[in-house]
């Protein structure tokens, strides 16, 4: 039968199928007791001499059905009654595997019980009385397998005593209507079986797809629970990261403002000759090295401030050109070196800028030596400052370089990362310049974004609000 093959018992689904069964037989069994007493005297009553409804079997006999249809379920309470402790203890004495071919045991012992009706009311003269007593008997079947249908052993256990019982009489007194209702038996018998095969089949389908629901919602219940323990790890670590760097501004400048200082004392022999001209070489060194040290780590700490909510900017009106000049002017050297053509334009309406002008100064200076660094010799960059179609102030960095795939642009503003660079690859940079950009832009209520593709340049923009009544908008991190 499909359910031995399906109940495979030591898998955890197939324990849980198990104990659904057992569920089910101990639900059937508790439905079949409920109002059985009612029921025998109610059947005892009518079928007893002093009625004779449907029968004139002895009044003892009657009372006989009653005493043990009232004793088996008694049995069936007790055992009941125990199943429900096993269930509730910490420590089960009894699994699954031992209630159920108890269970079927109740229900057998029940179905017998019931059975014993079709001889002990009984009239043998009364025709009618034979049909009331094979009706009442699969009636009482049908009460049994209201809640158990699915389950082929309980059906058998449920049916056989009672069916075999309710057979043998009929066939005993061998009359016409009692053999043909003992021909109703097995057939019966035969149509339940069929009808609960295909009932079984499908509710224990329905047992398993729900444990598969259940397993996957506890599944992504936990996968859910550690992402998110995992998401709070990386956040505070992230977190002490982002604030160990930012309290290291002082203690990371000091030192390297000395260092510069110093280096630049002795290139220039303040105190008086320094002797053999190579140590006048090598203090140029370490104050040009000095410095490309304190560039890197400023931008570092300015990245860090701005993840950890400590940098401040403090917007203002400012003239766009005279801004976009003096950042310029740091990047039309290395311009010049590589024979790059570095053009400038400001439309009339972006003339006035409010923001914050250190900021806006590190964004032109790393989005225009980026555009520098990544285009080849004799190229052009242009940095254009305009409105665009909302009214907000637009900076665009555009150059003719080799461009940037796809792919890489939706990681290219994240920290530390960088691009391969085929012609500037000796100082390929640490990856924080966009980072910088975009955490700038933000900070003014604005944002960053790019457009590239391979072999057509890259379009670098930054939008901020225009207008001083944007003040009351602009983000100040404290």
């Amino acid at each position: 039968m499909a359910w031995q093959g399906r109940l495979r018992l030591g898998t955890t689904e197939d324990s849980r199928l198990l104990n659904v069964h057992v569920e089910r037989a101990a639900n059937a069994v508790h439905s079949t007791i409920i109002g059985s007493p009612l029921w025998v005297c109610f059947f005892a009553v009518i079928c007893s001499e002093p009625v004779s409804l449907l029968g004139k079997v002895p009044v003892l006999s009657a009372v006989a059905l009653v005493l043990i249809v009232a004793a088996a379920s008694g049995f069936a309470t007790l055992v009941l009654r125990a199943f429900q402790r096993s269930r509730t203890s910490k420590h089960p004495k009894q699994t699954a595997v031992y209630w159920l071919p108890t269970l079927r045991g109740v229900s057998a012992v029940l179905s017998a019980a019931w059975g014993s009706a079709a001889w002990l009311l009984w009239d043998a003269d009364n025709a009618t009385n034979h049909v009331f007593i094979a009706l009442m008997c699969l009636a009482v079947v049908t009460r049994f397998l209201v809640n158990r249908a699915n389950h082929i052993p309980f059906v058998l256990a449920s049916y056989g005593p009672m069916g075999t019982m309710l057979f043998l009489r009929c066939v005993t007194t061998a009359a016409p209507v009692d053999l043909v209702l003992a021909l109703l038996v097995p057939l019966y018998a035969i149509q339940l079986l069929l009808d609960s095969s295909h009932i079984s089949e499908r509710w224990d389908q329905e047992a398993l797809m729900r444990f598969s629901h259940e397993d996957l919602s506890r599944e992504l219940e936990e996968a859910r629970d550690e992402a998110l323990m995992k998401r709070a790890e990386a956040e505070g670590a992230n977190a002490s990261k982002t604030a160990f760097l930012a309290n290291m501004s002082h203690e990371l400048r000091t030192p390297l403002n000395a260092i510069l200082g110093f280096s630049e004392i002795i290139a220039r022999e303040c105190l008086g000759p320094i002797g053999s001209p190579r140590y006048k070489e090598y203090a140029g060194d370490i104050h040009s090295s000095g410095a490309h040290l304190l560039s890197l780590i400023n931008d570092l700490l300015d990245v860090a401030k701005i993840e950890a909510g400590r940098m401040e900017i403090e917007p203002h009106m400012v003239e766009t050109a005279r801004v976009l000049d003096s950042a310029l002017k740091f990047i039309a050297p290395k311009a010049r070196e590589r024979r790059q053509t570095l053009s400038v334009n400001v439309d009339d309406d972006a003339a006035i800028l409010f923001a914050d002008e250190r900021a806006v100064k590190q964004i032109v200076i790393n989005l225009a030596s980026n555009a520098v660094k990544f285009t080849q010799e004799g190229g052009h960059i242009d940095v254009t400052a305009r409105r665009n179609r909302t009214g907000d102030f637009e900076l665009m960095v555009s150059d003719n370089g080799p461009g940037i795939s796809k792919e890489k642009i939706d990681h290219i503003f994240r920290p530390f990362s960088r691009l391969d660079n085929r012609y500037d690859s000796d100082r390929s940079g640490t990856g924080l310049g966009l980072a910088l950009v975009r955490g700038l832009a933000e900070l003014h209520g604005g944002r960053a974004y790019m457009e590239s593709e391979q072999g057509k340049g890259t379009r670098v923009y930054v939008v901020l609000p225009m207008a001083a009544a944007t003040k009351p908008e602009i983000r100040k991190r404290a």
